[in-house]
């Protein structure tokens, strides 16, 4: 049974969730790194591709060989799909990521504001505990020194 395309996405959205951000950027750079080697590789196909092409035109006969130059040229469109599929892989992580950060993100903020307002009350509670500690230790010394 075929899926269709939404759901192959939603598939794959699903699986993603389930890797740690470190790895998922792992993941993309591997996957940028692919689409590099396929460009350099669809780049020597295409110069291999036009050597044979002026070899076949500068020969003058009817090309006889041409087994090579179609083994190339699907090696072409193997390399070129591959590319693309990397692409879209790579621009669908960046879509993921974004998300999660606009997702993520107000979760965070609303953490900090949690986070500043209990830091500010623990301060506020330490400056009154240092104030009443003053107050004793003047008192003190006013015993101290009425001795």
């Amino acid at each position: 049974m075929a899926t269709s395309k939404p759901e192959q996405e939603g598939g794959l959205a699903e699986r993603l969730t389930e890797f740690s951000p470190e790895r998922l950027v792992e993941e993309v750079i591997s996957a940028w790194d692919e689409i590099n080697e396929a460009s350099r590789e669809n780049a020597v196909l295409r110069q291999r591709i036009s050597s044979l092409e002026s070899e076949v035109a500068g020969a003058g006969d009817p090309p006889q060989g041409r087994g090579p130059t179609v083994e190339l040229e699907e090696m072409l469109r193997v390399a070129e799909g591959r590319v693309l599929q990397l692409q879209r892989s790579l621009e669908n992580e960046r879509v993921r990521r974004k998300e999660a950060e606009e997702r993520g993100g107000s979760t965070r903020v609303d953490g900090l504001l949690e986070e500043n307002a209990r830091l500010l009350k623990a301060e506020e509670e330490n400056l009154m505990l240092i104030l009443d500690m003053e107050a004793q230790i003047e008192r003190l010394v006013a015993l101290l020194d009425g001795d």
